[in-house]
This record gives C-alpha cells, structure tokens and sequence, in this order.
C-alpha cells in the first residue's frame, strides 16, 4: 500500500508557518486535510546526506549540482525506496488524500495537459518499477554529460513512465490523441490511476480558483531570496 508519509523538499523547516497564500493554500492546507499522513521536510542538508547515503559511488554524478538538480534525483530515490507523496512546495491543494487513494491504490500518475507526466507531484507504494528505471536513466545521462534541469527531471521522469508501462520511450508533447490512449490503457490497470491536469487551478490535489498562482509564487520565491528552476536552466 501506499504509505501515509507526504515528503517536501525545502530549506526552511518552519516553512509551515509562512502567511505566504501560496502555503496557506498549498501545503499548509495539504496537512490539514490528511490529519494521518506524516509531513517530512527535507533540507538541503538532508538532500545531500540521503543522496550520499542511497547513491554510493553514484554521488558523484550528482555531488557538485545545484540543489533544484539534486531534489530532482533524490525524490526518485526516495519515492522508489520509501514511497508516499512527493510534492512541489508550490502546488496548491484543496482536495483531500483520501479521495484519490484507496486501499488498491499502487501509483496516480496526473498528467500535465497533453504534454507530460506531471513531475511536481508523485504518488506511490515503494519499489515502484518506474522509479528505477527514472533512476537508471538519470544516471546514465549523466555520465554521458547531460546536464539540463528539464531534460534529466522531467523528460527523465516521462521517458521512464512511457518505456516502462507502453514498452518504449514516449517524449513529451506526443498530442491530445497520444495522451488520451496513455491515460485510458493506464487506468485500465488495477491499482493504478492516471488523472489529466490543468495546472495551478485544476489538479489532482486542487480543484477551483485561489487566485494569481503565478505571482503567489514569485512572490514567495522572492521572499526567500531564491528563483524559480527556471531562471538556472542551462546546458544540454
């Protein structure tokens, strides 16, 4: 089963106390409503530390990367090896766990529009199949020189589901008609669930309007001194 635990990857481990709407809306409100589940906050000391144990010789692959490259391997790591929710700090939530997981329930996998599997959030029992072949995948592509945030995470993360569930890599953007056969053929698996997103205001975890997402998050990107990964994307 998919265990109660809900893993965030963040600097400030207070974080839950910020009067930021992004995380009165957001993560705050996701901790409320699921009142069994576990809240683990991962820092950048924590980050460092799994990956070094968990990795071994592979950590140095990933030892001199910038934190937002090194949350991304190491919530492949974590969601294969403990399971449990892995979620962005800047997705919103109004809808409760226990409406979308069950006692059947192995692994959602919300999608992005019609252009990806969603990456910012992952939802699974461990040992997950796909989250080993993420991992393998990112390795290899690392020791190969890839260095892209977008490539190594979220077209990683898409390649591994696609290779994994329909027996051959499927890159992002493959078209409405692609995704609507993915999504179909998936929930036709026992124990697994595929929802269509429109991200911020339709999700898996959110479903209305709370306002400007988009300067919610600037915003408190700002208040804490960083940038969205978006303003460090460089490379291949």
């Amino acid at each position: 089963m998919i265990p109660k635990i809900i893993h965030v990857a963040w600097n400030d481990k207070q974080v839950l106390e910020s009067t930021s709407p992004l995380i009165v809306n957001g993560l705050r409100k996701l901790v409320d409503l699921n009142p069994d589940w576990a809240l683990q906050i991962s820092d950048d000391a924590d980050i460092d530390a799994y990956l070094q144990d968990k990795m071994a010789e592979d950590y140095a692959l990933a030892k001199d990367l910038h934190i937002v490259a090194k949350t991304d391997i190491w919530r492949l790591y974590k969601m294969f090896l403990e399971g449990g929710l892995y979620v962005d700090i800047d997705r919103l939530c109004n809808v409760s766990l226990s409406t979308i997981v069950d006692e059947k329930t192995r692994q959602v996998l919300p999608t992005c529009r019609n252009f990806d599997f969603s990456h910012d959030m992952m939802l699974s029992a461990p040992h997950n199949p796909i989250y080993r072949a993420a991992i393998k995948h990112w390795l290899a592509r690392r020791r190969a020189g890839a260095d892209s945030i977008y490539f190594l995470g979220a077209q990683t993360y898409m390649h591994a589901i696609t290779g994994t569930l329909f027996g051959g890599i499927i890159d992002t953007n493959p078209g409405e008609q692609a995704f609507e056969q993915m999504r179909a053929a998936i929930n036709m698996v026992e124990g697994l669930k595929c929802i269509p997103e429109n991200p911020p205001h339709q999700t898996t975890l959110f479903k209305g309007y709370a306002g400007d997402w988009e300067k919610m998050k600037r915003d408190f990107y700002a208040a804490n001194g960083l940038r969205h990964w978006t303003g460090i994307v460089t490379g291949k």
